[in-house]
């Protein structure tokens, strides 16, 4: 026959619920707007404020506001990268392209 065990079992409790009331405001602003692509310098900036916010206060939310300014910066990396390439790529192409406006009037609508 099979023992029985002697340990209490656990049973949740309504104190294992998570309070939303004791989370950073600016930390969900932050992880949000960094999300969208478009408020990464607004993540950055409430990310910070919610980190200075969370020194003081007992809240939680050091998560959310880590993950807003990671992705917040990553963000405005990539897009500093892109427009470095992308000045590089006019530069040495032109804006016509690397086939040039010439080229592409020999197509179906521009024969010579």
């Amino acid at each position: 026959m099979a023992a029985k065990s002697t340990k209490p079992e656990v049973v949740a409790t309504e104190n294992s619920k998570f309070n939303f009331n004791s989370l950073n405001t600016l930390a969900v602003v932050s992880l949000a707007t960094a999300l969208t692509s478009i408020g990464a310098v607004a993540a950055v900036i409430t990310g910070h404020i919610a980190l200075a916010q969370l020194k003081t206060d007992e809240k939680s939310g050091r998560a959310l506001a880590l993950a807003g300014l990671i992705v917040g910066y990553a963000t405005i990396a990539f897009w500093i990268i892109a427009g470095i390439g992308l000045t590089w790529l006019r530069m040495h192409y032109g804006f016509d392209g690397p086939m040039g406006i010439e080229d592409r009037m020999d197509g179906p609508m521009g024969g010579r």
